[in-house]
């Protein structure tokens, strides 16, 4: 492909599956991408400007390459994208008109915000004739979404965009990446259009105060180490801990034991359904109880998932809002109508591919 021809990039959103909080506390976590994208359409041109039109937005933008890009306002992604890529020696060798649009409803734990960077990554990238690796697209991504603007995320989400599928990511010191074999069909997503008010914010949150846990627990029990110490060892010490931080901390700790019980299961190309969506709903016990993400919209739509025939039900991303998770195999259009009856926007999702960049055939 010829950055002198117009080209497609397209980026996965995603789902947790387990591990939702985790990534950025350097745990372990369980996503599969979506089939559900954001979009960018390139053509490139003579001059030395970036031209923008967002679809979906009915909003346009454009800025000069010649001079450093700056922000009208934090997290404007596809910019951050441009000037993280042009740092790294990666900058167009010419102008180009880009046309972004997609189908990840916006800000509902989804990722839409993660899949315009990993996806402007690409563009930027083979605009300077670059064509990047998933692990490299992930790495800059992460760069231009949360390290750009000095926030608290993690990398999870720029993975499961890159690499596609169904992965384990060890968000330790290395994020070692493993794809799992378990086919899970009757995902059904499930939109509360209740729009969060402070993702950041909450993430910022629930990080501060897990992380004042650990250095409290570090003082109680010796080599304390939140990737390996036994859950029975903080159990009894917990009660020792300010009210403030124990039941985060505590539900940290479970989510990570539950996340590892997971990743054992999922690496089944055929995991037994029923085991599946007990895990999922334990696993929004925990966001429910121990993290306080969910709402009553959530619950009355999961409630409604469930009374249809769904296995099990959790919220998606940082909570608060936006949508849920049913897993549902054989009895997808009985839980679409539930959650449509409850109020929610029902969208039937499979596990999707990876990010992509393509040359459009004339």
């Amino acid at each position: 492909m010829t950055t002198a021809s117009p080209f497609f990039v397209s980026a996965p959103g995603r789902v947790c599956l387990f591990g939702e909080h985790s990534d950025y506390l350097g745990l372990q976590v369980l996503p599969a991408a979506i089939d559900r994208t954001i979009d960018i359409l390139v053509s490139p041109r003579r001059g030395s400007s970036i031209r923008v039109l967002y679809v979906n937005l009915n909003e346009t933008d454009m800025f000069d390459m010649d001079k450093d890009v700056t922000y009208r306002h934090r997290r404007e992604y596809l910019r951050s994208a441009f000037n993280v890529l042009t740092r790294q020696g990666m900058k167009p060798s010419g102008g180009a008109d880009l046309t972004v649009s997609g189908n990840i409803p916006i800000a509902a734990g989804l990722s839409s915000s993660s899949a315009l960077t990993v996806a402007s990554v690409i563009a930027f990238a083979y605009l300077s004739g670059t064509q990047l690796n998933p692990d490299r697209t992930a790495q800059l991504a992460f760069q231009a979404e949360v390290q750009e603007f000095g926030e608290s995320g993690g990398m999870m989400d720029h993975f499961a965009s890159a690499y596609g599928g169904l992965i384990h990511l060890d968000c330790g010191h290395e994020n070692r990446l493993t794809k799992l074999p378990a086919q899970l069909n009757g995902l059904v997503i499930g939109d509360s259009q209740e729009k969060k008010k402070d993702t950041v914010g909450d993430l910022i949150s629930i990080r501060r105060t897990v992380e004042e846990g650990y250095r409290r627990l570090a003082d109680l029990i010796p080599s304390f180490d939140q990737r390996v110490t036994p859950l029975e060892s903080v159990e009894k010490r917990i009660d020792k801990l300010p009210e403030s931080c124990r039941l985060m901390t505590m539900s940290t700790i479970r989510n990570r034991d539950l996340t590892i019980r997971a990743m054992r299961v999922l690496n089944s190309a055929t995991p037994d359904p029923k085991t599946v969506g007990f895990m999922l709903d334990e696993h929004h016990s925990i966001l429910r109880d121990g993290l306080h993400r969910s709402t009553p919209k959530i619950e009355a739509m999961i409630l409604a998932a469930k009374s249809a025939g769904a296995l099990g039900c959790k919220i998606n991303g940082s909570g608060g809002g936006g949508t849920m998770l049913a897993y549902a195999p054989g009895r997808e259009k009985e839980v679409v109508d539930a959650i449509s009856q409850a109020g929610g926007i029902p969208y039937p999702v499979k596990i999707g591919r990876g990010a992509f960049g393509a040359a459009i055939k004339k």
